[in-house]
């Protein structure tokens, strides 16, 4: 019981010495911070491009339908219908990245059975960009064909989509998800990382070689006070996602699947926090390195990507990454409303954890009995 309530106190002094430091946070936060926004921007670089159709058409029922589905393409960014003449202007500014023209007659043509052609401009300025582009016209002129707008159909294929998951994820969504992991993982590392620099650095590791704590109690208080602060950093990133209507709120199951995992992932990171704090013994040293740690973490374990498009030998490496697991546990809970395979990812994050604690307790009780 006594063991327990000096754990508690630890817990609380490390807490409470966490939300008075404005650098501990910050170091938490930023880099996480700075890689979101990249993500966003990225984001909004390659979800679509706005575009312009000009309807040279005006009155042809095949062009005002053809007109429709593109300006309702799911793949543009924004789709304006133009003059001729504003279309090319804004071509030429570099406003708009494709122009959709549709020529006077278009309906006509394919009611006496000819071939009207249409235009399509492409600003080819980098290849993603510009075959997003290329692959929308082929969409658009498929659903226009099944629409019936232009007769019967030449088309004698029909398409069967199944889908692996049973919803899509966006882009945005796909890569926060890696990033609240690699949050909660540094917050995790730092925070435990620091807590035990932060004994040494003022002394205060004397009194508590004084006290009746035993070593052991010392360091799980450090690594609960670390899971702590890990899991409310974790936590509100995930509300403000879900705020924002990045995420989808999860059933009450997942959502207990998503904070034993979110757990267990701190866990490991304060496992490896006090033992990089009790090797380094330097607040700027395990800054630095906690930093660098979580974004190889971040990078290794797919996290601007799915580990299966990654060249074969860094899927190799993924497989020994823990946040990997961590990834791909919370995109099935909060992303696909999906707990399939999850019971094999706590196992590995469990495992990961009791490995990282194995291996920083006895550092840290060493750094203690020195």
């Amino acid at each position: 019981m006594q063991q327990l309530s000096t754990l508690w106190a630890i817990v609380k002094k490390d807490l409470a010495t966490w939300v008075r430091s404005p650098s501990a946070i910050a170091v938490t936060v930023l880099p996480a911070l700075i890689l979101m926004l990249v993500l966003i921007l990225q984001a909004a670089a390659v979800t679509g491009s706005p575009v312009a159709i000009v309807n040279q058409d005006a009155g042809g029922q095949a062009a005002a339908k053809l007109q429709h589905i593109a300006q309702n393409y799911d793949g543009f960014y924004k789709a304006q219908v133009m003059s001729k003449a504003a279309a090319e202007n804004a071509y030429q500014s570099l406003s708009i990245a494709g122009v959709l023209v549709i020529p006077k007659g278009f309906s006509q043509e394919l009611a006496t059975g000819q071939h009207p052609s249409i235009t399509w401009q492409v600003r080819n300025f980098n290849n993603d960009t510009a075959n997003d582009l290329r692959r929308a016209l082929p969409d658009i002129l498929t659903t226009f064909m099944n629409s019936g707008a232009a007769g019967k159909s030449p088309l004698q294929i029909h398409v069967q989509e199944h889908d692996l998951h049973a919803r899509d994820a966006s882009f945005v969504g796909f890569n926060m998800i890696a990033v609240v992991v690699m949050l909660i993982l540094q917050a995790g590392i730092v925070n435990a990382g620091l807590a035990a620099v932060r004994e040494w650095e003022t002394g205060s590791v004397k009194e508590l070689l004084m006290s009746p704590a035993r070593p052991l109690t010392m360091i799980a208080g450090k690594v609960a006070a670390g899971v702590i602060a890990s899991d409310i950093t974790g936590g509100v990133a995930l509300i403000a996602a879900i705020t924002a209507g990045i995420i989808a709120v999860p059933g009450p199951g997942l959502a207990l699947l998503t904070i034993v995992v979110m757990t267990l992932t701190a866990v490991v990171g304060s496992g490896l926090g006090v033992l990089l704090g009790s090797a380094l013994r330097k607040t700027e040293a395990v800054s630095g390195v906690s930093i660098s740690l979580s974004f190889y973490l971040f990078f290794l374990a797919g996290g601007i990507t799915d580990i299966a498009y990654l060249p074969r030998w860094l899927q190799d490496i993924a497989t020994y990454i823990p946040n990997s697991y961590a990834l791909d546990a919370l995109r099935g809970t909060l992303l696909y409303n999906s707990s399939t395979g999850i019971l094999m990812d706590i196992g590995v994050l469990a495992l990961a954890g009791i490995v990282a604690l194995v291996i920083g307790i006895p550092v840290m009780r060493r750094g203690l009995s020195h």
